[in-house]
């Protein structure tokens, strides 16, 4: 970790509860790409709002003769919960896949980043989720999930959002979790309902650079 995680998880929360609270709509711009449109976590999202708000009521109403302090504590814990879901999930709406330069910025949220040169990519290829004879998910390491749903509900309840393609690195590229932790990855995962236009660009940016590259290489070949 480069910076104190306390610092990155108080920098990361406050910002997450900016989205929460202020910064609802969506403002699609060109040249980015939107992975969260068609995920299961939707669903999920709604089905876990509608539990917290249920079990805040149940158990304040429970507790509150009983234990009222308790049962105050737990309001506030399941009202951080509350907004914490509703930031998180619009803060990942509102962070697409985006090209700079010849950079490729793949942001899931404030909960890890992946950040790669278009000289790093070896290959494209489609790609989909693989499964044990047992019918569990195989779970690849040094990879990077671009996935709106949580990989926690991946591993604990084997939700998981259709894989599209997986980008294959020349040398293993460096990664970053929620607490500002490095990761070494050599594949990023790509789970989008229309990951096509992304795709196609992404392709095109690649060959360009590598067109690029190679002029550069024969006029310096040439020179000397």
């Amino acid at each position: 970790m480069d910076k104190n995680p306390f610092i990155t998880i108080l920098q990361k929360e406050t910002l997450i509860f900016n989205y929460a609270l202020f910064r609802w709509k969506v403002n699609p711009k060109e040249g980015t790409y939107p992975f969260h449109k068609g995920s299961n976590y939707f669903w999920l999202f709604i089905a876990l709002l509608h539990e917290q708000v249920i079990e805040a009521f149940a158990f304040h109403y429970y507790l509150k003769d009983v234990d009222p302090i308790r049962a105050d504590i737990l309001v506030v814990l399941h009202i951080y919960s509350i907004l914490y879901m509703l930031g998180d999930y619009n803060l990942v709406r509102n962070s697409p896949i985006q090209f700079k330069g010849n950079r490729v910025q793949m942001n899931v949220g404030v909960r890890r980043s992946l950040h790669f040169q278009l000289e790093d990519v070896a290959a494209i290829e489609p790609a989909r989720t693989q499964y044990a004879k047992s019918g569990g998910i195989i779970h690849e390491k040094h990879v990077f999930h671009v996935a709106m749903l949580p990989r926690v509900f991946t591993r604990v309840f084997g939700m998981i959002d259709e894989l599209r393609y997986e980008i294959i690195f020349k040398e293993p590229v460096e990664a970053r979790g929620y607490f500002g932790q490095r990761k070494v990855v050599e594949k990023a995962l790509i789970y989008m309902e229309d990951a096509e236009p992304f795709i196609h660009d992404l392709r095109a940016k690649v060959r360009t650079t590598a067109a690029v590259d190679s002029e550069l290489q024969t006029t310096t070949t040439v020179s000397i």
